[in-house]
């Protein structure tokens, strides 16, 4: 199992300027995922109703933006349907603090693996010493999935650095628990993703995150136009590697089934071609699991040629 020299892998922490620093912020969230690591299940699911309950009670930002991308996303459903997905998925999202504390502080992640579908055409790839490149949406709980790369491949995955300086150590330490190499987003972590699929091995980028509107394109995600990221497509290209979409899914025995799915596009396509077939192939994952997407994120902040943020009160 080939790796990257140590002397080439990217630092964990930030060369640039630090966005901010709060320790104070910072030790309070760690106490937090230190807590939350320790609760029984029964505690989680708990906290996780509570927390529904008050975002819709209280209107909080996260139910207002999950109802509004509902609306946009989801016409066909009635307004009952709209509200119930919004409070099933800001429910799952609650139950996410305890798992990701779980996996972060007691090293617990193969606990919540499940069954793993597609995982001989991942390792067919592989051992053709054809590197895999992964991407996927926010979708069931993406840690588990970080994690089940980590412990069966080499796994480089690409990230945004937190806010605040002093988290960037905490996601590393949580998530390189095993043979994971987080880089940043930049074009110093694009070139090691290039470079170590070029050797064979296994990266990912989340696709359903706004990039810079220089690096993205403006293309349907469920329904409506969003910037979309074309770095994924720079990637495979450089690189010749398969692209996979890789999801997390909660089943009702509380265990999470990965699902590794082929994606097949044309690296020659236009950005526009490129970008609108992932969204696609992400977009059929959403729609089978609305109730464990997040939808408090603001996908459609970005309009194109200034149009007003249909966020904005």
């Amino acid at each position: 199992m080939s790796m990257t020299n140590p002397t080439d892998r990217p630092n964990s922490k930030s060369k640039g300027k630090p966005v901010q620093s709060d320790p104070f912020k910072v030790k309070l969230i760690c106490s937090f995922i230190s807590f939350f690591s320790t609760m029984p299940a029964f505690v989680g699911k708990g906290f996780a109703w509570v927390f529904a309950v008050c975002s819709k009670v209280f209107n909080t930002r996260s139910y207002a933006t999950s109802i509004k991308n509902l609306r946009i996303c989801c016409p066909e459903k009635t307004e009952q349907e709209q509200k119930e997905i919004a409070f099933a998925s800001l429910k799952h999202t609650g139950k996410l603090f305890f798992e990701v504390a779980k996996i972060w502080r007691k090293c617990q992640g193969e606990r919540f693996i499940g069954t793993v579908y597609g995982e001989e055409l991942v390792k067919g790839k592989l051992e053709k010493k054809q590197g895999v490149l992964f991407t996927g949406s926010h979708i069931g709980n993406w840690e588990v999935a970080l994690y089940y790369l980590g412990s069966r491949f080499p796994f480089h995955c690409m990230y945004r650095p937190p806010r605040q300086q002093e988290m960037d150590e905490v996601i590393n330490v949580g998530r390189c628990q095993n043979d994971t190499t987080m880089v940043k987003g930049d074009s110093r972590g694009v070139m090691h993703l290039i470079n170590v699929l070029k050797s064979g091995e296994v990266a990912a980028v989340l696709s359903d995150q706004e990039p810079g509107r220089r690096a993205g394109v403006f293309v349907p995600f469920c329904g409506k136009e969003a910037l979309t990221m074309t770095i994924v497509q720079r990637i495979q290209k450089k690189s010749d590697a398969c692209l996979f979409q890789v999801a997390a899914i909660k089943k009702k025995n509380n265990l999470y089934d990965i699902h590794l799915i082929p994606i097949d596009i044309d690296i020659d396509a236009t950005e526009e071609e490129y970008a609108r077939e992932v969204n696609k192939q992400l977009e059929a994952l959403i729609k089978k699991f609305p109730e464990q997407y997040q939808w408090s994120y603001k996908r459609f902040k970005t309009t194109e040629c200034g149009g007003p943020n249909p966020y904005r009160k």
